[in-house]
């Protein structure tokens, strides 16, 4: 039989027994207009939902008080979004506080339409008319959805209790003794006075009369639980006095007005127009098991039985409604309330009944950090609808949380068209209907590069072709190829799921400069050094260089001095007609005379003699010198945490032992807006606070002594002068130096909380020098200081102190847990660019799993961001100082340039910046390749903002390239996330166990 033939007869058939299977959409009539196939029939589920909430303005109308024309556009759009994801009904919230959306001759339009209650809408508009007339030309369903009880929107700190909140036209005026306000903030309608379920369904019958609704809906709110009020109850004393009849017990009195309120809206509509549908969508737990045996096996603390008086359960039963759509609005696996136990308990509610069982999905969860991390992983939901498929019993799906599948969080849009339009498996982890998508370089990027990456994905299940050629890809569809450029423009043409999609890449010539060739005597131009004016002071040695012919004499005129320059080596000549070599030599900075604080030499002449040739060059700098009479120092002085310090006068030149503020040195130069100090490091100017023609007391140790604090171990010493101090370490010992400073031996006790066995003192030049035995090799975690009280505190890290045992082993231990980059940061993009992952949102499930693992053990754990905001690398490494913990890992994951074969770079790799953190970043590297089975990509130093703290071990995590097509699968795939986030949280655990005292 002919392929296509074939299936196209199965579908007939299937077609034709769908009504007997009770595969058909839930209505049976028919729209006019073009029907796409996704709303002509579902195979699995025959309704295919969305919520449009407009209380509070949540969906519709974006805000109170727009034009017909832009509501109109707005309602447009949602259709078109419905459509797009191949749903086949819209719950449109038409009654959020007991007034209207529609035209009503009962309830005055809406505040959340119109901006107040009462106010006719711009140009008389009716929103539910025109949804219904539009949605069914697109074969879409619209569902008349009613809060019935509420009538206003307070809460409990700021209520809206009194009736005249209700404009003078609502009819609940006319009912007061029906209006309760509730412990909520809100006014209720009492459902135990007949007046008011009369209310609601005349305002039901209404709707039903006078629109082409296709269902009649209400949501979890009936009476509100005592937690929502505080404790206090829901006032209807007057009421039960009036009308209990028989019944002893209130509780089942409430219950018998909600099921009486639910009945009668049921027989309203089914004497009007018995297609129309009536549903409901509770709150999803009727009762926890250990309260009722009837109930779900669950722990949530509250129950629509108990807490709301909404026995769903009897009106599935008793076939009140058409329709149950319990609001099971967590996760697969959530412990207190899991997702699939309460589908298989509704699914045994609804067996041998007519009433249809449709799920409530929390769309809104998606990406919320402040929800379990399980709404992290993009296929959350699609997995939710593959457990729905799988129970054979569940008939479609409602979305709440339009504007997460509007703005597409995590691909739910078109993970929806996929599975619900295209007919992907929903329980695949490529659900949506993926198309050719190249990622980087972007069409029309030019480089010099002969060579370059090519990355994207498209459908896993069909071929992607290059240039004719079929490519390699991933099970997931991603794919990389590492393509020859010629010089100009080049062409690639790929073809997926027949469609074509041209790349073009230009490579541009390199302009490179002509080899130096030197003809003639001269200097080479560029080559002279310093180049920057300078002050100096006086006795201190500057380095002349520049770059002559071989064999010349070379000096530096400057200020009526001479400073000869040595050749010190050749240069290649590039076949030129002279040798070019490079010469260099010092000059010491001459003293001032009088009492003049500076004095210019001005700017610097390069001389030279060749061959009886004297050929000059002036430069542009000015060298200025210091007198050595001057005194000037600075203290520092700075908002930020430390100042930094550095090797040399930019920010080009390493970091060394950060400056605290109040350390005070002279200073002895200035260049490129940097200040020399006597001790030999450089800062910013601005980080300082410069002491005029005022000389630092002389300083001298007068004491030292020792203390744990617990989580330090306090070393302070007693001296006049705030003075600039350096740290360096060694395998087994710690160097703390005191410039300019006079010291004395240390002969302590030495606490047994500390990571060191004694302190050996002598003087070095300059200054006084601690030298710090540690216990074990590599056992050094860091340290802070401060001025206090007339002393230096220097303050060694303790190892980590944890209890060791019982459920909570890691209680004692502190963690920073960094998620790399966030918000306008996207970090890295993988094959899918913009339609896939960053590398932000990997790195905060990773960060927020290894979270979740630590406090498990009983770890406390500060993080520098719990969702996607943006944080400065400076903020992060402050959070790190003023916390001062354990330990701090920054969680990244890496790519590659564009003209790097992106499949030569896999593995593993962790950065640290400190020597308290090298240890430990071997340690943790070593524990995580070998528990997640990565290739080794070793661990190595790198200047990081994040690294440079010295408060604690501090490591950054690079665990894959998220540049690496296979890489990244590995990486987007939620699961993983979970298993990286609890290996580093495991190696941390080890290493508290291995270092802890």
């Amino acid at each position: 039989m002919n392929k296509k033939i074939g299936v196209v007869c199965i579908l007939l058939v299937f077609l034709m027994i769908l009504p007997i299977a009770g595969y058909k959409l839930f209505s049976d009539r028919n729209y006019d207009g073009n029907v796409s196939n996704a709303q002509t029939v579902s195979k699995i589920e025959d309704l295919r939902g969305v919520w449009i909430a407009s209380v509070s303005n949540i969906d519709f109308p974006s805000k109170p008080g727009i034009s017909a024309e832009k509501q109109k556009k707005e309602l447009d759009d949602i259709i078109s979004n419905a459509q797009y994801m191949g749903l086949n009904a819209i719950f449109f919230q038409i009654r959020p506080t007991g007034d209207a959306l529609y035209k009503s001759t009962i309830f005055p339009w809406s505040a959340y339409l119109t901006g107040k209650q009462g106010k006719e809408n711009d140009n008389g508009f009716d929103p539910l008319a025109y949804i219904i007339e539009q949605a069914h030309k697109k074969g879409i369903q619209i569902h008349a959805w009613i809060n019935p009880l509420r009538l206003s929107m307070g809460t409990t700190s700021n209520p809206t209790g009194n009736i005249n909140v209700l404009s003078d036209n609502h009819p609940a005026r006319k009912i007061p003794e029906a209006v309760v306000a509730a412990p909520t903030g809100q006014l209720y309608l009492d459902p135990g006075n007949p007046a008011a379920i009369k209310l609601i369904t005349d305002g039901v019958a209404e709707i039903v009369k006078n629109y082409d609704v296709d269902g009649i809906h209400f949501d979890d709110y009936f009476y509100p639980s005592k937690s929502e009020g505080k404790g206090v109850d829901f006032n209807d004393s007057a009421s039960y006095a009036k009308y209990k009849g028989s019944f002893k017990n209130k509780d089942d009195w409430r219950r018998n007005n909600i099921n009486t309120l639910v009945k009668s809206t049921y027989n309203t509509v089914k004497n009007i127009k018995p297609s129309v549908q009536f549903g409901i969508s509770p709150f999803a737990i009727w009762s926890n098991k250990d309260r009722n045996k009837e109930g779900s096996d669950t722990q949530g603390g509250i129950s629509t039985y108990y807490d709301h008086y909404a026995d769903s359960k009897k009106w599935v039963k008793e076939a009140y409604i058409d329709y149950i759509a319990p609001q099971i609005y967590w996760n697969i696996g959530f412990k207190v309330a899991d997702y699939s136990v309460l589908v298989n308990w509704w699914k045994n509610v609804c067996r041998g009944t007519k009433v249809k069982l449709y799920v409530g999905h929390a769309a809104y969860k998606i990406n919320d950090t402040t929800q379990s991390n399980d709404w992290l992983d993009p296929l959350q939901i699609p997995k939710q609808i593959a457990y729905n498929r799988k129970s054979n019993s569940v008939d479609g799906s409602i979305f709440y949380g339009y504007s997460k599948l509007k703005n597409n969080t995590l691909g739910i849009k078109d993970k929806l068209k996929g599975i619900f339009v295209s007919g992907r498996d929903p329980g695949s982890t490529v659900p949506e209907d993926r198309q050719l998508y190249i990622a980087s370089p972007s069409n029309g990027y030019k480089t010099s590069s002969s060579r370059i990456s090519i990355m994207g994905g498209g459908d896993p299940d069909q071929p992607i072709y290059l240039n004719g050629k079929k490519i390699e890809t991933s099970s997931n569809g991603y794919f990389t190829v590492y393509m020859d450029l010629k010089v100009g423009e080049n062409k690639f043409v790929f073809k997926h799921k027949g469609k074509e999609t041209v790349l073009k890449i230009t490579r541009n010539t390199k302009t490179t400069s002509s080899p130096y060739k030197m003809t003639k005597a001269e200097f080479r131009n560029g080559y002279f050094s310093p180049t920057q004016s300078m002050t100096m002071q006086t006795g201190k040695k500057i380095t002349f260089s520049c770059q002559a012919p071989a064999g010349a004499k070379v000096w530096v005129e400057i200020g009526g001095y001479k400073a000869e320059l040595k050749q010190t080596a050749t240069v290649d000549a590039n076949k030129g007609t002279l040798t070019p070599a490079k010469y260099s030599g010092t000059f010491t900075m001459p003293s001032v005379s009088g009492k003049e604080r500076t004095k210019s030499l001005g700017k610097p002449v390069f001389v030279m003699e060749y061959n009886g040739k004297r050929i000059t060059s002036e430069q542009s700098n000015i060298i200025s010198v210091q007198s050595s009479k001057y005194y000037k120092y600075a203290v520092v002085n700075t908002s930020d945490a430390e100042a930094v310090a550095r090797s040399g006068p930019s920010t080009d030149y390493s970091r060394i032992t950060p400056l605290i503020n109040g350390a005070a040195d002279y200073i002895v130069g200035q260049q490129n807006g940097f200040y020399l100090l006597k001790s030999g490091v450089w800062t910013a100017t601005s980080n300082v606070k410069v002491i005029n023609d005022k000389a630092i007391a002389t300083n001298k140790v007068s004491s030292v002594t020792l203390k744990s604090n617990g989580s330090y171990t306090d070393i302070s010493f007693k001296m006049p002068v705030n003075t600039v101090f350096g740290v360096k370490s060694a395998s087994n010992t710690l160097k703390l130096t005191l410039y300019n400073t006079s010291g004395m031996s240390v002969n302590k006790s030495i606490p047994s909380d500390a990571p060191f066995s004694s302190i050996g003192y002598k003087a070095v030049s300059g200054g006084a020098q601690y030298t710090f035995q540690l216990k074990s090799e590599g056992n050094y975690f860091g340290y802070y200081a401060e001025y206090k009280n007339g002393s230096l505190v220097f303050s060694m890290k303790n190892a980590p102190k944890i209890s060791k045992s019982g459920s909570k082993p890691l209680k004692g231990l502190k963690v920073v847990l960094d998620a790399g980059h966030g918000g306008s940061e996207s970090g890295a993009i993988g094959p899918m660019g913009r339609y896939g992952l960053y590398e932000k949102q990997v790195n905060l499930g990773i960060t927020l799993n290894a979270r979740k693992y630590l406090q498990s053990l009983g770890a406390t754990v500060v993080m520098t961001r719990t969702s996607d905001k943006t944080v400065s690398l400076n903020d992060r490494a402050n959070l790190i100082r003023k916390e001062k913990p354990d330990i701090a890992v920054s969680i990244h994951n890496n790519s590659m340039d564009v003209t790097a074969d992106y499949t030569k770079h896999t593995g593993l790799l962790v950065l640290y910046s400190k020597d308290s953190s090298k240890v430990v970043a071997g340690y943790i590297k070593d524990q995580l390749v070998a528990d997640l089975k990565r290739r080794d990509d070793g661990y190595r130093w790198q200047s990081l903002s994040v690294c440079t703290v010295t408060q604690s071990p501090a490591i950054l995590i690079e665990g894959g390239f998220m540049s690496n097509p296979a890489e990244y699968e590995w990486l987007a795939d939620y699961d993983n996330q979970v298993k990286i986030g609890n290996s580093v949280g495991k190696a941390i655990e080890n290493w508290a166990y291995a270092n802890a005292r």
